[in-house]
């Protein structure tokens, strides 16, 4: 096989595998969306619709993951080509633990289907429009490599982070005082929390951006790879 023929398999290896990442992340923005809203509305049917849903995600990411690994052994890639597979396999695998943390919002609504939230904290609604918002900035960084992007958006991290923390005391006061039962509390926070992982793995998607143009990780950020 010549270069060129080797060259032209690769490109097109890589463009369908750039086609799954994309399309698992406009499933993953769908799901987080659609998880929120069963959250503020309590509609326990769009809840379990997102529970069935995580297969097409988590489906997609096997896939994404067989496609990666088959085109490194196959073309045995260097320098820039390599970085795009490694980052590839590793934003696959936090875009499906994006759609896990949204079909957990999702269980929790079904869990607590009889008891409704008719207040729901401000952080809460504001920690969602930000992972939103970072979810759509991480995949658009991805798709044109671009750094500053990247930077940007993993900087708005630090805003989620403070809302969690701001969450947490609330509820914390509001069950001391009687005002919240624990069974509301844990069920904001545990909704909180898997937004705030939300965007930690987006985070963590911005960072294998700036690695696949640069070569380098975690520059300028907290690396939250490997966090559970």
């Amino acid at each position: 096989m010549s270069m060129q023929s080797t060259r032209s398999t690769f490109d097109r290896a890589l463009v369908t595998i750039r086609d799954d990442i994309v399309r698992m992340g406009s499933l993953v923005e769908a799901a987080v969306d659609r998880a929120f809203t069963s959250f503020q509305t309590h509609d326990g049917d769009l809840a379990h619709a997102v529970i069935a849903e995580d297969k097409v995600i988590n489906d997609l990411r096997y896939k994404a993951e067989q496609e990666i690994t088959s085109t490194m052994a196959l073309q045995q890639p260097m320098a820039h080509d390599l970085r795009v597979l490694l980052a590839s396999l590793i934003i696959a695998n936090e875009l499906e633990r994006m759609g896990d943390h949204g079909e957990g919002i999702a269980r929790t609504v079904d869990r607590h289907i009889l008891e409704p939230i008719t207040d729901i904290p401000p952080q809460l609604i504001d920690m969602a429009d930000h992972v939103r918002e970072m979810i759509r900035q991480s995949m658009d960084a991805f798709l044109s490599e671009d750094v500053e992007r990247a930077r940007a958006t993993a900087q708005m991290d630090d805003r989620i982070d403070m809302l969690y923390q701001s969450l947490f005391t609330w509820v914390v006061e509001q069950m001391g005082t009687g005002a919240l039962s624990v069974r509301h509390g844990t069920f904001l926070l545990w909704t909180g929390h898997n937004l705030e992982r939300i965007g930690d793995r987006a985070t963590n998607i911005c960072e294998r951006v700036i690695f696949t143009s640069t070569g380098e990780i975690g520059r300028g950020m907290n690396p939250k790879q490997g966090e559970m």
